[in-house]
């Protein structure tokens, strides 16, 4: 009886220890970085089109990306994806921007997009589980920050017109601005402005 007890009360206790133990929240999770809108945008659209995603929105500083993917198995059981002709499970992440104050915040939403019982486009909260994911994507806004204090490289200096006054405002936005011409060089979807 007392080995009993001692089971239920160790069984109890790492219940507890687990239950405490930090969930995964939901999005929408919140980034800050020194980088303006427009360098930080170019740099998330060229890591999401280097791992396979599609650009499906941009408008200026709120866009989204997109692909095809298997839902874990305990969502997918409610999806009709096999039975929507053209309609196919999707990942996707939504960035919105703003600029204030020196820095820019950085908004990222992970859904599911997936067909209902009546092919209709559904969504459901992709949760952020992996903490070392979320690590290396503050990294990468953070790097942004370190490398766009560089030096410009000659084709970017090339773009910087020589009759322009010099100030650090007007080169920041000419970096950006060639920064943008050539990631827009791959992806006809891209504009500058």
């Amino acid at each position: 009886m007392k080995r009993i007890l001692i089971l239920i009360l160790a069984i109890s206790t790492l219940a507890a220890a687990r239950d405490k133990k930090a969930k995964a929240r939901p999005g929408p999770y919140v980034f800050t970085s020194r980088p303006s809108a427009q360098t930080l945008k170019a740099l998330i659209v060229q890591a999401n089109l280097r791992e396979g995603y599609t650009l499906d929105s941009d408008n200026q500083l709120q866009f989204r990306f997109s692909k095809p993917a298997q839902m874990p198995v305990v969502d997918a059981i409610f999806t009709a994806s096999s039975m929507c002709k053209g309609m196919t499970t999707r990942r996707v992440w939504s960035y919105t921007l703003v600029e204030r104050n020196g820095a820019t915040k950085v908004t990222v939403q992970p859904v599911w997009e997936y067909p209902d019982d009546y092919c209709q486009t559904q969504t459901q909260e992709f949760i952020w589980s992996r903490p070392e994911e979320i690590v290396a994507f503050q990294a990468m806004l953070d790097k942004a920050s370190t490398s766009s204090a560089q030096s410009p490289s000659p084709a970017s200096q090339s773009a910087i017109p020589a009759s322009a006054p010099t100030s650090a405002d007007q080169q920041r936005r000419a970096k950006q601005h060639a920064a943008c011409l050539e990631l827009a060089k791959d992806n006809p979807s891209i504009t500058c402005k």
